[in-house]
């Protein structure tokens, strides 16, 4: 004989449940902690390209196209599971972030070696990094969430 379920765990069941420690994955980790760090530099990057330099200083174009191609795929393989059409959105997805953060950050990276008190005086440079990698877990986090809504 069945027994009835408790309502405790029927309002389990519709309530959303909040991401937890056990919804991450290494790959998840990473790619936020290398978001945040691409972040940092990017803000560099778009110093850089705003005022002295512009792009393509560091590396010419077909580097970063090779570099988002290389992205592409990547995240391709990685979401294959997913079935086709989510695997090409999220690659494509991660490819255009992921890209423009690259494009970015490379320019940030040779602005920082040209001139590095940009990044040295009065350790803005810290801050800036700081501010990014808290900005890309709660990106993450947001992402975890969208994701458990679903």
């Amino acid at each position: 004989m069945a027994t009835p379920e408790s309502s405790e765990s029927s309002d389990e069941a519709t309530q959303p449940r909040r991401p937890r420690v056990d919804d991450t994955t290494g790959y998840g980790v990473a790619m936020t902690f290398v978001a945040g760090v691409l972040l940092a530099l990017a803000y560099y990057g778009w110093l850089a390209i705003r005022g002295p330099q512009g792009l393509g200083q560091a590396l010419p174009e077909p580097f970063y196209l090779l570099a988002i191609a290389l992205l592409f795929v990547v995240e391709l393989l990685n979401s294959r599971r997913a079935g086709l059409i989510v695997a090409v959105a999220r690659a494509m997805a991660v490819a255009a972030l992921y890209g423009a953060l690259f494009v970015l950050a490379v320019e940030g990276g040779a602005y920082i070696l040209d001139d590095p008190a940009v990044f040295l005086e009065n350790f803005v440079g810290v801050t800036v990094v700081a501010i990014s990698l808290v900005a890309a877990a709660l990106v993450y986090v947001a992402y975890l969430t969208v994701l458990e809504a679903s």
